[in-house]
């Protein structure tokens, strides 16, 4: 450090070597501990930086994990044992199949315990699976539930739907489809939710974000058994629960069919379909919401903790009953269907969705969500006040 003449001569000045040595000691001893302070300064900086680059590359490796994972569980299964060659020959086509059936009819595979229905050969004798009276009983149910899954079969599938490894096939196909869904409907959340990113990357503690806490009406959050509602605020118009117009709030199921069937560009304003590379819509050549498609979306909105819809329907960390949860979304919709709410509702997400306007007719311990029957009954007699 080069001294000013200022400095220089009031050294000069002073007597006696000893001071002297003292004085241009202490001063020669400045610069190396600003520099001390700035190596400091700059290590700070480069640590903060080392770390934001570490959370950017544990995010990114969790999301190759998930994609991994998605395209792992993707992939043909062809050296199953036992399958017949006929089955193997269409395993493209019933993977096709059920992506489609498990967003548009059902979030998993029939369960017919009673009746095992689905293992009885075509066709099934049921009720119309469109009206209320599916839900008459149980036997009704089981009937309906697989009269709609053979509705979506063309015939060489229909003649073994009743097999096992067509079960088994078909069962994988919904899984992997979802999580294929799944992984990309998380990657635009934000868009959909208008919230930050980091917070719908798998194992984000989304309990902890108020907003989503309200969006479900979630309780008692800072506990290790939060309680969920199937009915919540973001289902409503204003956040505010009503009864008697559930579903009101339709946009973010819109969003999410939107983005399942056409992809993330259909989520940007003016979006227009046009050719190109085949999205599900076009797959599937689907042309209007149905109650199962609605309330598939409104099952996905419960953005909880769990990452994943495991087969048998019981998230892994929250203990919601999503099979359970589907049911009752999808009861209240196929009983309501021609009322006047309802077709509200399923005019505007045909406008949105598909840019068309006008309606169509188209034992397990759950923790946080139990018995829903009488939320469905409450739900039902609701509407009835309304009419």
């Amino acid at each position: 450090m080069s001294l000013s003449g200022r400095s220089q001569s009031a050294l000069a000045d002073l007597d006696g070597s000893d001071d002297e040595e003292s004085v241009v000691t202490h001063v020669s001893s400045i610069p190396s501990l600003a520099s001390s302070r700035s190596a400091h300064t700059r290590f700070e900086e480069a640590l903060k930086t080392a770390q934001l680059q570490l959370d950017v590359e544990r995010t990114r490796n969790r999301e190759l994990k998930e994609k991994n994972a998605v395209l792992e569980a993707s992939k043909p299964q062809r050296s199953k044992k036992n399958v017949p060659p006929e089955l193997l020959a269409y395993d493209s086509e019933i993977r096709t199949l059920a992506k489609k059936y498990g967003v548009t009819v059902e979030l998993f595979f029939p369960r017919t315990p009673t009746t095992n229905a689905v293992s009885q050969s075509s066709p099934i004798d049921s009720l119309s699976f469109s009206s209320a009276d599916r839900y008459a009983t149980i036997l009704t149910e089981e009937l309906c539930l697989v009269a709609e899954l053979d509705a979506i079969l063309p015939e060489h599938l229909r003649r073994v739907r009743n097999m096992n490894s067509f079960h088994d096939m078909f069962a994988q196909g919904m899984q992997s489809g979802r999580s294929d869904i799944l992984y990309k409907l998380r990657d635009n959340a934000d868009q959909i939710f208008e919230l930050l990113k980091v917070h719908f990357v798998p194992n984000f503690p989304r309990l902890e974000v108020p907003e989503i806490v309200k969006m479900l009406g979630i309780k008692d959050t800072g506990t290790v058994s939060p309680r969920f509602t199937i009915w919540y605020p973001l289902l409503f118009k204003n956040m505010k629960v009503d009864m008697r117009k559930p579903f009101l709030n339709w946009r973010p199921l819109g969003q999410i069919l939107k983005a399942a069937l056409w992809g993330k560009a259909s989520l940007v304003d003016g979006f227009v379909r046009r050719s190109g590379p085949k999205t599900n819509g076009r797959r599937w050549q689907v042309s209007a919401v149905t109650p199962g498609s609605i309330a598939w979306a409104a099952t996905i909105c419960m953005f909880s903790p769990d990452s994943e819809f495991p087969g048998n329907g019981i998230g892994h960390t929250s203990k919601i009953d999503y099979y359970e949860v589907f049911r009752a979304y999808k009861r209240v919709l196929v009983a309501k269907w021609t009322d006047p709410h309802i077709q509200q509702v399923v005019g505007e997400m045909n406008a949105f969705v598909f840019g068309k306007s006008g309606s169509t007719s188209a034992q397990s311990k759950t923790g946080a969500i139990e018995d829903l029957s009488a939320e469905i009954d409450a739900a039902l007699a609701a509407m009835d006040a309304a009419v």
